[in-house]
């Protein structure tokens, strides 16, 4: 098992811009987090955060997010909220969304946490 690596940095504000690609049904994040528990332990979601630009720069700045048709939006603070941590992992502006669990209930509360499905701003098609 891998250690999971955390940047060294403050906690993101309120109303920074969290960014996940895809639809986020509840099969593909459990998926995902059971991918992630796997490898370190925990399980957690990728989102990438909109530090420095904004969401359309954003998109298309992030080959893991580019490839994507839609995109899902919330903010730190609606998932702070809402119970689930933000981890800063990989290189910036890469975060990690922690799951205490996989319960319908906590899947379901994830979902909740970001607004529908919008179509990508990077992509022009």
């Amino acid at each position: 098992m891998k250690e999971l690596v955390l940047r060294e940095e403050l906690p993101p504000d309120d109303v920074v811009v969290v960014v996940r690609g895809g639809e986020m049904n509840s099969d593909f994040v459990r998926r995902t987090a059971t991918r992630s528990y796997e490898e370190v332990g925990v399980f957690t979601v990728s989102v990438f955060l909109a530090l420095d630009d904004g969401v359309e720069e954003l998109c298309r700045s992030v080959e893991d997010l580019e490839r994507y048709g839609k995109v899902r939006l919330s903010t730190a603070g609606r998932l702070r909220s809402l119970g689930f941590a933000l981890l800063p992992t990989l290189d910036a502006p890469h975060f990690d969304v922690l799951l205490p669990d996989l319960e319908a209930g906590t899947l379901d509360r994830l979902e909740l946490g970001f607004d529908p499905p919008v179509p990508n701003p990077a992509r022009r098609r």
